[in-house]
């Protein structure tokens, strides 16, 4: 069609009743047997004037209606004709006119009646058909037909999750919009949604007075619901049902939903009463204060409500229906639209546009404001929906309410979450955590407490079903979900929710939890941030149009509910589209305010005046995987400040020609299609030479920034007459802007002003993502701000930077004619992770331009023989360079690094020895023999020691089997350990590639460096096995073997699944005492990201590694019918394809028959990129998604990834030709400069375990490397392999550690550490800013790349360091509570931790991070110079924002006599909310060298047990600190008095133990009872005190004996058992078969005076508590105590200790 889109949408859907102009047409046609009429089209003009009302007057009584038809159910599917602008004014004749459009291919005029189902005749002309395909596709290609569009479904734009977005705030001035405007009165908002319950008090229209002249609108009766039912408030009621009939092909079920306008759904209901509800007094609900009053937006305003959803698979409407109800609307004469409705999140293409756009258009044409939801797809990048520039599109924040419930542990630590429980009290009960969230059973009874991380958790109905007395959900998003009533399901952050589970690991009892009904918090200690759920920007279809145009509060709004049998209660907490209604409210008050404004001008001043702050002067926060400050892609111009927008001052207002040139740019629309939609026939497209960058929208987007771009806007004075306003730059970072002029002048003849705005690159040089800025306008009174120069560069194609500044119309111009011809053909450039250009061009021209030898590869023409795989060239580490660490170390020739792994493929060119030197002298170990694996062989002077572990295996897994993959030696064919060591220390490989694919010279970090493989890794036959065994062993092994290094690739479970009191995890151990030994250890960080809170092996002794990306793509020319090309994502090395070109709307139920095809399909998540990879066969699939990751993938047939703004230009293509072909190439790589990113895999701190420890400590590359690859020869393998993740960018940092040490082998694992790590990137190496992956993509933080990007000539000489050694470490185990007693065993040094326990905050690691800031603290650090011996520091601040930081002293003076220098750091905030994390950085500098750590800071308000009533509200007191601080002290006072009591413990009989111990239980139940009256008198809780002081009260010296047996010999069921450990410890076991009460009361009394406890194993099964330590230090060291004089001294200690 030239051009022009056709654009269609599946739905089966129609009926046969058509109303006219108020008279019913019923339709047959031997087609289509007769049915039962059903009234439908305009059911507010029904057959009968019985049961209607006329609401331009009074309400009169009528008869109650008849019981409604069964709607008709149809054999043919629905179609929507659309028209354009009505050509007559009289509806009948518009009707008329669709009758014989559809009669010229029916045949007959019967049969296009019985086809119609709806003609829409009022705000626009179309129709909609019930047809075969073969007849719609026919009446397509009619001349007045402008879009022929398929019947869908639609969703009300509600997440139901308990989202907690805030409460809209009433203005208190008297002078405020309300009043001005008479809280909307004479204003009349139309609702499209799922019907009303007029019954509801918020529709109560007292005190109103006539209904608005214009209206022209009225009530229908149809099932429980009469024109009684409306009123002055409630003015008009209508449905839409036969498009959703037909599309459900079936009858909707009439008990569940009312054929008529009342609401069965409830959400028609909520939106209404948001926007337009009337006052209603003394309001009594939970989290309300007391006597609230709840309103509207606009509560004198009238209400329309047209029903188009129903309560059909939790929501449904469709497009026929929708359309209905806008053309009805229209006629009506409603004010203001709001529409909470859109198209499905997993569908991004431009049909779902459509559904709501068209009809928009013709509404805002009219003078209507339409207003619409962002969609509910966030926290995804491009999810926005209803992006069409003429509709007023809003996304959805919290405000200042909380709803917090106390959590109180057993230990009497209360901590704090979110929930709407309002039962009572909930006392101590079990608590329960299991990753097993199938087996819900094993809840009952209990509180169970799931991680989101371990996959989705059950739902809180099914929990509750299952028996549990509550649910606590942790996870790294906020959308909460449904709760029961009465039901506590709570969430939680990792944060506390780590601490919950420090406590389950480290109580000697079972741990138990109290829950509390909900308190609400309302104020400045609840920050502000745009929803999770919130669909965010850029938009797909129009990048250059900045969506969601506003932000304003959402969720949690108390609005009326359908009360049930089940449930009565009036009001509920509403769902995320309630920021639709919200802003619809204030529209209706401007527009009454400003009738003369347009619904663009009204947009305008919402958008002008926004907040980016919160009310109380926090920056807005973005909810997603990972926090970030928002940016105008979450929230358009930023939270509503509808005081404000009442007096903008300027505003950007746009017309019916401003909608026109989007349509044709966007949409391809043609001169006959806007012509046919304006009804004007001299309406043209823009000339060729307009851009889309012009549209006068109150924003500036520019994309593909490519050279110098200069846009116009147009703004018109609406303040005072005679006034000057001045242009205020805020310029994105890294972008030139100039605007021009700078002061606009108006005055009585001069109201409207032009102004250009020009923007350059600056500083960029490379493919950037979004960075943002603004412009404002300001005449000292007015601020007028737009989010301006939203700027995405475009980035070069030459790997050669000389070259970089060539442009893409250079490399055209060899293939066109003229310059002139070769600009023309260019259509843009895209990016995402790639450069490229989209351009027309003939075959010949493109096959002329793919041919050109210098596209792609101008650099490895000329550096053939050095060209590499490309990641240390990426860091800066060359071998060609004459200077640098490279050649500094030898390339690590006198070094070993160990690699404990899955074994390694000795044969692989990647360990050959040529060239090298004799083994270091140092080596001590060896090689093993094995199964295909000979040392005198396999191994030579580059594989200097190969070992393997199995022992562990078998012990462990009797019975288990290696599988075919594996060997019973050091060989391993699962590749990873392979993988691993070429990546750190492979030799030279010249002519190393994968299938072609990344070619060049393959290296390790340090070539010459030795390897060692210890394989601990197994490949077995059973599922589950686990196959990491005998880790400290290995780590036993390299130690006494003289690694240098250690990389170990493999970690513990993601947090919190570990235990947090003990280092007991393997790879802890052993990698503690490595370090101890001078040996660093560097591990991977995980690869479960991008949520917080994921990052493993978070011990401050490792050096913990995450993922980036490199300068590399691997990629595919995708080239259309039209010649136009796109790059696309993908590792294919077959041959070029060319098929045919379809789109696949819906991957997931596609099932026909792809054969020889391409398929184009849009996926909602990254992830699912690949399954619809798998469930679309075809000659090839082309998947678009929203980028928010990079893609790992790969298929022997072409599958490729693309934006969504490249799927949607590739719809549009399909859409617009009648035979869609494609050719996609074979895969190519290209190398040069592009955004460097965090990738999505790479784990995300902060660390769950330890949260004051920054980790990752750095990122290195780690997205498609080039590996060596384990060859056995096999048909599919290969030499090489292209594979990511973490575990390859550990051995990238563990070779730069290597050449570090070679060249500072005096140096510390933690002086190596801190030296990489304060001297990291913060950009990548060509100074671009480093991004991360996730939802939404972001720039980096130090969660997400910890110190920065490796940067290994830097680390060389990096000044001073931040040393650790065993002392440092000991001081962080007592600071985290670790106990003594594990202390000593695992550092091998008596400890006794300090009181007060020293503060984490003062651990010497390379970074500051406070978790918790809330009063100001004092952080001690020490460096060390390695630098000029004589050498001078000043410190440099970079404050995170809000906080003050303090150094002190602000210089550093290092001499021969001083090496070492502490200083302090003071960190105080100004942020009364809790915040979040904000990110600074910290820097001592000598002028040369700048040694820089970062800084996080986070505020959390403290919980407080004192609570306090403040207007009407419950919240939390501040604690008074100097009373809390004597309580402290009293009771510390009395348990170190507890010290002088130790008693001589003697040998006892075995009888005596027997015969003293049932008796020895019930006296330490009176002691139990004593001890906790006097701590109840003290109201002080024991554990809460002094929960980290150990005491050691017995010292048993007695013979091994083995009471167990004893107690069965004589039929003793229940007995105390103390047996010795250590020199000052005991192990209690107490066995009953009950479990009586006093256990857990008696295990507080032991830790209250002081009783070591090493470890705990809670053996429920046979009803027994054990209390123990290892295994290995208690086997055989039980003993004889005496039993007796242990509870004399009890008793003793309560009598002499009062």
């Amino acid at each position: 069609m030239n051009g022009s889109i056709r654009l269609c949408f599946v739905v089966i859907a129609f009926a046969i009743v058509l109303v006219i102009n108020g008279e019913p047409i019923f339709v047959s046609h031997e087609a289509f047997p007769p049915q039962t009429p059903v009234v439908t089209d305009s059911p507010a003009m029904p057959p009968s004037d019985d049961y209607a009302i006329d609401m331009g007057g009074d309400v009169s009584a009528t008869d109650e209606p008849p019981a409604p038809p069964p709607p008709f159910v149809p054999e043919f599917p629905v179609y929507i004709f659309y028209l354009g602008e009505r050509k007559q004014d009289d509806p009948k004749l518009v009707t008329q006119s669709h009758l014989e459009i559809l009669k010229s291919v029916l045949g007959s005029e019967e049969a296009a009646n019985k086809s119609m189902v709806y003609s829409y005749h009022h705000g626009f002309s179309g129709f909609a058909a019930k047809l075969t395909p073969a007849d719609a596709e026919k009446l397509k290609n009619h001349p007045e037909v402008i879009i022929l569009i398929e019947n869908r479904k639609l969703v009300m734009q509600t997440t139901r999750t308990w989202d907690y977005l805030g409460l809209f705030s009433t203005p208190a001035s008297s002078k405020g919009l309300l009043n001005e405007t008479n809280m909307g009165s004479g204003a009349i908002i139309g609702v499209i949604d799922s019907g009303i319950w007029s019954e509801s008090a918020v529709y109560n229209d007292d005190g109103y007075g006539p209904i608005p002249k214009q209206w022209k609108g009225q009530c229908v009766s149809a099932d429980q619901f009469t024109p009684e039912d409306c009123n002055k408030k409630l003015i008009g009621a209508k449905y839409y049902m036969d498009g959703l009939n037909a599309d459900l092909k079936t009858s909707i079920d009439t008990s569940v939903e009312h054929l008529s306008p009342r609401d069965h759904n409830g959400h028609g209901t909520q939106v209404s009463s948001t926007l337009a509800g009337s006052l209603v007094s003394n309001v009594t609900f939970p989290g309300l204060p007391s006597g609230s009053t709840m309103r509207g937006g606009a509560p004198n305003a009238h209400i329309a409500m047209y029903k188009a959803c129903w309560d059909v698979e939790g929501g449904m409407c469709s497009v026929a229906d929708v359309w209905k109800a806008f053309d009805e609307a229209i006629h009506d004469g409603v004010d203001v639209l709001s529409v909470s409705i859109g198209g499905a999140v997993n569908i991004k293409s431009l049909d779902v546009e459509i559904d709501i756009a068209i009809p928009a258009l013709h509404a805002v044409n009219r003078g209507i404001p339409v207003v619409s939801p962002a969609g509910n797809g966030g926290p995804r990048s491009s999810s926005v929906i209803n992006v069409s520039p003429w509709i007023l599109t809003v996304a959805a924040t919290t405000l200042d309410r909380s709803f917090s419930t106390l959590l109180t542990l057993e230990n009497n630590k209360t901590l704090r979450g979110e929930s709407m429980y309002t039962g009572p009290e909930i006392g101590f009960t079990e608590l329960m955590f299991s990753s097993d969230h199938n087996n819900i059973t094993i809840a009952k009874g209990k509180v169970a407490m799931y991680f989101e991380s371990d996959g989705e958790v059950p739902m809180p109905d099914i929990v509750q079903q299952n028996g549990a007395i509550g649910v606590i959900y942790v996870r790294h998003m906020t959308d909460l979900l449904d709760c029961p009533i009465n039901f506590p399901c709570i969430y939680m952050d990792f944060d506390t929710a780590s601490e919950i589970f420090f406590y389950m690991e480290t109580t000697t009892s079972t741990p138990k939890i109290k829950i509390s009904p909900y308190k609400t918090v309302i104020g400045e200690t609840v920050a502000s941030k745009v929803g999770v759920s919130s669909a965010r920007g850029p938009s797909s279809i129009s990048p250059a149009i900045l969506k969601p145009d506003i932000a304003a509060p959402g969720v949690s709004l108390v609005t009326p509910r359908i009360p049930t049998d089940e449930d009565t209660r009036e009001f509920a907490y509403a769902g995320t589209s309630m920021a639709t209604p919200v802003i619809a409210g204030i529209v209706a008050l401007l527009k009454i305010k400003h009738p003369t404004w347009s619904p663009a001008a009204i947009k305008s001043a919402l958008a002008t005046t926004a907040t980016r702050i919160d009310p109380h002067g926090e920056l807005l926060a973005a909810g997603g995987s990972t926090r970030k400050l928002a940016t105008p892609f979450d929230y358009g111009g930023g939270l509503v400040n509808m005081e404000k927008a009442t007096a903008p001052g300027l505003v950007y207002d746009m017309d019916i020609n401003g909608y026109v040139h989007y349509l044709c740019s966007e949409a391809l629309y043609t001169d006959k299609r806007v012509s046919a939609l304006t009804g004007n026939v001299i309406t043209k497209c823009p000339s060729s030479g307009s851009s889309i960058l012009d549209l006068n929208v109150p924003s500036i987007t520019i994309p593909n920034l490519k050279g110098n771009v200069t846009v116009t806007r147009t703004v018109t004075n609406v303040g005072n007459v005679d006034s000057v306003y001045k242009a205020v730059i805020e310029a994105p970072l890294g972008f030139n802007v100039k605007v021009s002029p700078e002061t606009l002048v108006f005055n009585k003849g001069t109201n409207k002003a032009t102004f250009t705005v020009s923007v350059c690159s600056g500083t960029h040089r490379v493919n950037t993502d979004f960075f943002f800025g603004s412009l404002t306008w300001s005449d000292g009174l007015h601020y007028v701000t737009i989010p301006a120069y939203i700027v995405h560069l475009g980035e070069r194609q030459h790997d050669d930077p000389e070259l970089v500044s060539e442009s893409h119309h250079r490399m055209l111009e060899s293939v066109f004619e003229s310059p002139e011809a070769a600009r023309e053909s260019i259509i843009y450039n895209y990016h995402h992770g790639f450069s490229g250009f989209a351009a027309m061009l003939t075959e010949s021209q493109a096959k002329k331009l793919s041919d050109r030898p210098d596209v792609f590869s101008v650099t490895s023409n000329r550096k053939l023989a050095y060209q590499t795989t490309r990641t240390y060239d990426y860091l800066g580490l060359s071998p060609i360079l004459p200077k640098g660490i490279l050649h500094e170390s030898d390339m690590g020739s006198n070094l070993v690094i160990g690699f404990l792994d899955s074994g390694i493929w000795p044969e692989s060119r990647a360990f050959s020895d040529e060239g090298l030197g004799p083994i270091p002298k140092h080596w001590k170990g060896g090689c093993v023999s094995g199964v295909r694996f000979d040392p005198a062989k396999h191994c030579n002077k580059k594989l200097v020691g190969a070992k393997y572990f199995r022992d562990g295996l078998f012990e462990k897994n009797p019975g288990v089997n290696l599988s075919d993959f594996d060997f019973m030696s050091p060989r391993g064919l699962i590749n990873h350990g392979t993988m691993v060591s070429s990546v750190a220390a492979a030799s030279f490989v010249p002519n190393a590639s994968y299938k072609g694919l990344a070619p060049g010279l393959l290296r390790g970090a340090a070539p010459k460096a030795r390897i060692a493989m210890y394989k601990i890794g197994w490949d077995t036959t059973t599922p589950g096995v686990s196959a990491m065994v005998d880790f400290v062993k290995a780590f036993d092994e390299a130690i006494k073997d003289g690694v240098d290094v250690l990389s170990v690739s493999i970690g513990s479970g993601e947090p919190p699944f570990r235990p947090f009191d003990a280092v007991t995890q393997d790879i802890d151990i052993g990698s503690f005492h490595a370090v101890t030994k001078g040996i660093p250890v560097i591990a991977a960080g995980g690869n479960s990201g991008p949520e917080a809170y994921t990052i493993g092996n978070v011990a401050p002794w490792l050096f913990t590694v995450g993922s980036t990306t490199i300068d590399r793509t691997f990629y595919v020319d995708i080239t259309l019918g039209n010649n136009v090309t796109f790059m696309a994502q993908a590792l294919y090395k077959g041959d070029e394809v060319f098929g045919e070109l379809v789109y696949v709307e819906d991957w997931e139920a596609y099932t026909s028959d792809l054969k020889g095809k391409v398929a184009l399909t849009f996926v909602k998540n990254d992830e699912d990129v690949t399954t619809a990879f798998g469930q679309l066969g075809g000659a090839g699939v082309i998947a678009a998604r929203s980028s928010d990751y990079l893609i790992d993938f790969f298929f022997e047939s072409p599958k490729t990834a693309i934006d969504y703004e490249v799927g949607t230009k590739i719809l549009q293509y399909i859409r617009s030709s009648s035979s869609p072909t494609v050719r996609i190439s074979g895969g190519k790589t290209f190398v040069g400069p592009k955004s460097t990113t965090v990738a999505g895999f790479s784990c995300r701190g902060p660390s769950a375990p330890s949260p004051a420890i920054l980790k990752p400590d750095i990122v290195a590359p780690g997205v498609m490397l080039l590996t060596a690859e384990a060859n056995d020869n096999k048909g599919y393998q290969t030499d090489f392999s292209i594979t990511q993740g973490t575990s390859v960018s550990a051995p990238v940092v563990a070779g730069i550690v290597v050449l570090l040490k070679a060249l500072h082998p005096d140096w510390s694992p933690a002086a190596l550490k801190s030296a990489i790590m304060t001297t990291a990137w913060k950009t990548d190496p060509s100074g671009e800013p480093i991004f991360a992956e996730g939802l939404p993509r972001k720039l980096a933080d130090p969660f997400d790349y910890g110190a920065g990007l490796v940067n290994a000539e830097r680390a060389k000489d990096p000044g001073l360091v931040y040393d650790m050694n065993i002392d440092d470490y000991i001081f962080y185990f007592c600071a985290s509570g670790y106990n003594d007693t594990a202390i000593t065993v695992l550092t091998g040094k008596p400890t006794k931790c300090s009181y007060p326990l020293p503060s984490v905050l003062d651990v010497n690691y390379p970074a500051i991070t406070i978790p918790n800031l809330n009063k100001e603290v004092t952080v001690t650090r020490t460096v060390t110079n390695v630098g000029p011996v004589d050498s001078v520091y000043r410190a440099v601040v970079e404050a995170p924002e809000g906080v003050k930081i303090a150094v002190e002293p602000e210089t550093l003076v290092f001499n021969s006599s001083v090496k070492k220098l502490g200083f302090k750091v003071r960190v105080s905030t100004s942020h009364k909310s809790d915040t979040g994390y904000f990110f600074g950085s910290f820097t001592w500098t000598d002028g040369t060298r700048n040694v820089v750590i970062p800084l996080s800071v986070s505020r959390r308000r403290q919980v407080r047990k004192e609570k306090e009533e403040d207007e009407g509200n419950e919240s939390f007191k501040s604690p008074n600190l100097e009373a809390e601080r004597r309580r402290r002290e009293k009771l510390h006072s009395r348990l170190m008095a507890l010290r002088s009591h130790v008693p001589i413990v003697t040998n006892m009989t075995k009888a005596s133990i027997v015969e003293d111990s049932i008796t020895y239980i019930g006296e330490l139940q009176k002691i139990v009872q004593n001890l906790t009256e006097e701590l109840h008198e003290m109201e002080e809780a024991p554990l809460e005190i002094d929960e980290q002081q150990t005491y050691h009260i017995i010292k048993p010296e007695a013979e091994t004996v083995n009471l167990k047996e004893e107690m069965k010999k004589i039929g003793i069921e229940e007995n105390v058992q103390l047996c010795k450990i250590g020199e000052r410890s005991f192990w209690l076991k107490i066995t009953t078969e009950k479990r009586p009460g006093i256990f857990t009361k008696f295990m507080d009394v032991m830790s209250l005076l002081g009783f070591e406890i090493i470890d705990i194993t809670l053996a429920s099964s046979n009803g027994s508590i054990i209390i123990c330590s290892s295994v290995q230090i208690l086997q055989g060291l039980c003993a004889d105590v005496d039993l007796e004089q242990t509870k004399n001294f009890l008793l003793e200690v309560m009598r002499s200790n009062p």
